[in-house]
């Protein structure tokens, strides 16, 4: 018993009991077939029997997403195998055995029989020319087939090897192509979330980094305390004109105790001593300024770092270097002041220029020169003055890093801005991560293609040779056997329609 659905039913026109009469491959990787069957029509026109079978899947590949592999097929043609017969550029040997049957079924048409009896003999012999051509014209075709398949084997594998490393190098860039896109996408997920946790913690938007984003808070913290940071100065010109003058200061000062050292040992002004002097002089003032500008920073770093000394004996210590240089300036000056006063009224005695000394009032030795002195121990006091300033300043900068630094710290070990700080260093560890991405490189490419290029050149090289000498004796016989026809055949119609004789041979005949 059977029953309607049954494919051995009778009167069943389901699509197994139809012949099937076309099947039809489709689709972007011809991966649909379209099965169409003996049948009526359907309404619009198509056979209603066409039915589509999915085509049997592959084997799954980690491809990723929307991945297209058509989009990485290499682009290298690929060679179709060659034929002996695309090299023969001759006639068939056929096709001369039938000019040459056609010439010799015109031969019982020539009337003079001595004529026919040499054409019937010039045709056998080029019957046998034709049948030289048809030996050598397959042993041509012998020899081109053995050459080709001989230099084929070549050809082939140096495409091979090109085709395999067009293929891998695809490959690899396909998947670097979609691992940048992915990585590309995390990072913009990543921002994100950084926005949210900066946003969530009252930060800058554009933090990049968790140290900028510890230090914000940091900066602040200690804003509500009380203790602001400053940002660093700006290079004004007043800041400029300050630390121009705290140098110059310095060496100026060290200058004028050159010159009263020299003054005291050298009154001569011999260049040597007077070089030492100079020398001397700055050597003495740059370092006693040195020392009330570390001075001055050690007492500002005392209250507040452990293990140092008090403020006071620092502050001490300035007062103490402050008056020895202060002393040893104006001790200095003061003497050679005098003592070049009395050299130069000395000179003056000696040369007449000064009347009897002895008529003068009284008056005391010692000039007053004090504007000198004064304008020297001013000098003095300014640069010891800016270098105080100085040290201050540099010890303030170091203390505001200092207990910036240790807020950081602080705010580091409370954990509460951990998840920020993760989340905005995440998105710069996605970066690098992305930029690090390249194709695996074969080093040995470089080397594969030359050889590859050397091997395809030698044997297409060594194909075309072959082949062209091969062609050329045959072609060159395939001339000689047409022009031997085309002559045969002009005999031939000249035997068979032989000109008028006009005149007395006419008659005579």
């Amino acid at each position: 018993m059977t029953r309607p659905g049954d494919p051995t039913s009778p009167g069943d026109t389901s699509p197994l009991t139809r012949p099937l009469s076309r099947v039809t491959l489709s689709g972007p990787d011809l991966g649909t077939v379209d099965l169409e069957f003996e049948g009526e029509a359907a309404p619009d026109g198509t056979d209603a029997g066409k039915h589509t079978a999915p085509h049997a899947p592959a084997a799954p590949q980690d491809t990723g997403p929307d991945f297209d592999p058509r989009l990485y097929e290499a682009a290298l043609p690929r060679p179709d195998p060659l034929s002996a017969d695309a090299f023969l550029p001759v006639l068939d040997p056929a096709q001369f055995a039938a000019l040459l049957d056609d010439l010799r079924g015109e031969l019982s048409l020539v009337p003079d029989e001595a004529t026919r009896a040499a054409l019937n003999s010039r045709a056998r012999l080029l019957h046998l020319n034709v049948e030289g051509y048809r030996v050598q014209h397959g042993q041509a075709r012998s020899a081109l087939t053995r050459v080709l398949a001989e230099t084929g084997v070549g050809v082939r594998g140096s495409w091979e090897r090109q085709q395999e490393h067009l293929t891998f190098m695809n490959a690899a860039s396909g998947g670097v192509e979609r691992d940048y896109e992915a990585a590309t996408a995390a990072i913009e997920q990543a921002r994100a979330r950084r926005f949210e946790a900066l946003v969530g913690v009252g930060a800058r938007p554009d933090t990049t980094g968790a140290e900028d984003l510890y230090t914000q808070q940091a900066v602040m913290d200690l804003a509500r305390e009380g203790h602001a940071i400053r940002p660093p100065e700006q290079k004004s010109g007043s800041k400029r004109v300050f630390n121009g003058f705290a140098v110059f200061s310095k060496f100026f000062v060290g200058v004028i105790s050159g010159v009263s050292i020299n003054l005291l040992f050298n009154p001569e002004s011999r260049l040597y001593l007077t070089l030492i002097a100079l020398t001397a002089g700055v050597m003495f003032s740059v370092l006693l300024l040195w020392l009330v500008d570390e001075l001055a920073y050690r007492a500002k770093l005392a209250p507040v770092t452990p293990g140092m000394a008090p403020a006071r004996a620092y502050t001490a210590g300035i007062v103490a270097v402050t008056a020895l240089y202060l002393g040893v300036e104006g001790f200095l000056n003061w003497d050679g002041i005098l003592r070049v006063t009395a050299e130069i009224a000395a000179n003056a005695a000696q040369q007449g220029q000064l009347t009897d000394l002895n008529a003068l009032p009284e008056t005391d030795t010692a000039p007053q020169h004090w504007s000198l002195l004064t304008f020297t121990l001013a000098l003095v006091g300014m640069a010891a003055g800016a270098a105080l300033v100085q040290g201050r300043e540099r010890a303030r900068a170091v203390l505001e890093r200092e207990r910036l630094a240790a807020r950081v710290a602080q705010l580091k070990a409370q954990g509460t801005l951990a998840d920020a700080a993760r989340a905005t260093d995440h998105v710069t560890y996605l970066e690098r991560a992305r930029d690090r991405l390249a194709p695996p490189r074969d080093v040995t490419s470089p080397d594969h293609a030359r050889l590859n290029e050397r091997v395809l050149h030698h044997w297409e090289q060594e194909r075309d040779s072959q082949v062209q000498a091969i062609s050329s004796r045959l072609l060159a016989e395939a001339q000689h056997l047409q022009a031997t026809l085309e002559d045969f055949a002009g005999q031939v119609q000249a035997a068979r329609f032989p000109p008028p004789r006009r005149g007395l041979r006419a008659l005579l005949r």
